[in-house]
């Protein structure tokens, strides 16, 4: 089971996006970063352990703006 990071780059988007996932099964984290790149907004982002595919269509199906998907360490 790897752990993925997406990044919304928003707390409302963050908030939203984590009910939407554990309305429908897929426990999700919110977390920011202390120092985002640039273009990313402030940087928060959903901690995925495991259907990080299905997760990410479930988000932007629903109209949260994925910025990008990247693995956690």
């Amino acid at each position: 089971m790897a752990n993925h990071y997406i990044h919304v780059g928003s707390i409302t988007n963050a908030m939203r996006g984590k009910r939407l996932l554990e309305e429908r099964g897929i426990r999700a984290y919110v977390h920011r970063a202390s120092n985002p790149p640039e273009g990313e907004g402030c940087g928060y982002s959903l901690l995925v352990t495991d259907k990080v595919g299905q997760a990410e269509g479930i988000l932007r199906k629903s109209g949260v703006r994925v910025v990008r998907v990247s693995g956690a360490l």
